[in-house]
């Protein structure tokens, strides 16, 4: 199976996470099942026996899922993996690191890594114009004066920040390119274009965060660079984009 150093991180918290499941529903049915014994004697076994095979289950088919970029069969599970990964892995990872106050970016870095790996599994080959890249409004230089949110052609192509590189991009590909200040704007972006796939840059938490609101559309996602802390001056690496789109059109 393909597991690569980025998923690792997010694999090791799921283990850990299934680990002290396990742990409390064994505790709990042990407290509880004095009053299902006097039912049946065998039911608080069939019922824990049932659950922990449901757990066993899904686990089982998120890994299966990794397995498909090998060996390049459509017949393995990769978008229910998607799924379980999007509506239950990452949740429980969540409230893992909340509780015992574990690294989150690191965590949410290593679901995303997860998800665009998923995603390429998929073998799914999209037009350019159904593509949509989304893009933080932080990338645009604080003092900028420009008004990028309304067209990112708008920029004054001063060549301090990334906008005039990707203006440039956009032309180049034939391919539309918002910028979104918050959820809220980005959702109706995607709600106006319509777009079979998204290409997301962003913080770790933002990321994390469109890829679970968005599901089950495809968002893939690029981390930014933060040289000067989060939400001021970022910047994107446009040839890791630019890889991103390309995969993303090729034909497989």
């Amino acid at each position: 199976m393909p597991v690569k150093k980025e998923h690792v991180y997010f694999l090791k918290i799921i283990s850990a996470s299934i680990l002290l499941l396990l742990s409390v529903s064994s505790f709990l049915f042990w407290v509880i099942s004095g009053g299902i014994e006097k039912l049946s004697p065998n039911l608080p076994a069939y019922i824990f026996l049932f659950l922990n095979a449901f757990l066993l289950s899904v686990i089982f088919i998120f890994f299966i899922g990794l397995a498909a970029r090998r060996n390049k069969n459509k017949m393995l599970p990769v978008y229910p993996a998607r799924y379980i990964l999007v509506r239950i892995l990452y949740p429980l990872a969540f409230f893992i690191t909340s509780v015992f106050r574990i690294n989150r970016d690191k965590m949410q870095s290593s679901f995303i890594d997860i998800n665009n790996f998923l995603l390429f599994s998929e073998n799914k080959q999209v037009a350019l114009d159904r593509i949509l890249i989304l893009l933080p409004h932080c990338l645009q230089l604080h003092n900028c004066r420009a008004k990028i949110t309304d067209d990112i052609h708008n920029c004054l192509n001063c060549g301090k920040c990334n906008i005039k590189e990707l203006a440039i991009l956009a032309d180049k590909k034939n391919i539309f390119i918002a910028v979104a200040t918050g959820g809220t704007l980005a959702r109706r972006v995607i709600e106006e274009k319509k777009p079979r796939a998204v290409i997301a840059v962003a913080c770790e938490r933002d990321l994390s965060s469109g890829i679970t609101d968005s599901f089950p559309l495809p968002v893939y996602g690029l981390t930014n660079i933060r040289p000067n802390g989060p939400c001021r001056d970022t910047l994107v690496d446009v040839g890791a984009l630019n890889v991103l789109i390309e995969r993303l059109v090729a034909p497989r």
